[in-house]
Formats: C-alpha cells, sequence, structure tokens
C-alpha cells in the first residue's frame, strides 16, 4: 500500500506568520496534529502539538509568530513510497506525522493515528477472514 492511500488531504496549511494562539486555534477546531505552514509555493515548516505545548510550558507569548517555535527541517515522504517506509521512518525519527510531497510539492500529512486506523481495519478484515473460514463445512 502506498502513502497516498492514506494521507490526509488537503493538507491543513497557515502563514509562518500567524501567532502561536491562532495556530492552536485552527489545530483544535480542525482536530489535527501538525499544521503545515507555508510561504508562496513552499514548505515553511511545521508546528505540532509538541511545539504547542512546549511553548506554553516555556512561557513563549501566544500572540508570537508560529515561525518561532516552528520546526523548518521538515521531514517529508513522497506519496509514493509504500507504508512501511513511512511507518519506518516515523518510528526512527520519533515523530508522529510525515509531510507528504508529490513531485516535490505539498500532497498531504500522515499521522500514526492514519497508520493506527489502516491497522485497525486490516484487523477486522483477518478475524472477519477467520471467522468465515471457521464456519465453512470440513471436507
Amino acid at each position: 500500500m502506498k502513502v497516498r492511500a492514506l494521507a490526509s488531504r488537503p493538507p491543513v496549511t497557515a502563514k509562518p506568520d500567524i501567532s502561536i494562539r491562532e495556530a492552536a486555534a485552527v489545530m483544535a477546531r480542525r482536530r489535527i496534529g501538525l499544521l503545515v505552514l507555508v510561504e508562496g509555493d513552499g514548505i515553511y515548516g511545521v508546528v505540532s502539538e509538541r511545539d504547542i505545548v512546549r511553548a506554553v510550558a516555556g512561557g513563549v507569548d501566544m500572540g508570537r509568530p508560529v515561525a518561532l517555535i516552528a520546526t523548518r527541517d521538515v521531514v517529508t515522504v513522497d506519496a509514493d513510497a509504500p507504508v512501511a517506509e513511512a511507518a519506518r521512518l516515523m518510528y526512527s525519527r520519533g515523530i508522529r506525522h510525515l509531510v507528504v510531497t508529490e513531485g516535490g510539492r505539498l500532497y498531504g500529512v500522515l499521522s500514526v493515528r492514519d497508520l493506527i486506523g489502516e491497522a485497525v481495519q486490516l484487523e477486522r478484515a483477518v478475524e472477519g477472514g477467520e471467522a468465515v473460514e471457521m464456519s465453512m463445512p470440513a471436507d
């Protein structure tokens, strides 16, 4: 399975000059854990729930630009990469979200929640298949 099948699209984006408070409000309203910051046609950075929590805990003025707390070194994965590759990347980097690109351009966001949701569906399918196999008459 390819990343594009699970990526959330379109990604929720914002400008890097919005306030940290505004970014947190967008994330809460849209129920997302990662906000992609864009400038022009490119990706400026990302801000995660963890970034917001660290800012609050550190006493950062929530009226300051979100760019102040953004991660600029964005970890990306290609939309056509296997989902297993994306999962390995998340695990090795200790992150919960990947920015998905296609041809170097922003395509979507893949979250650990997306991966877990797919795993749950696969487990249900397997369990359903086992139930069907068990109910078939033996030859």
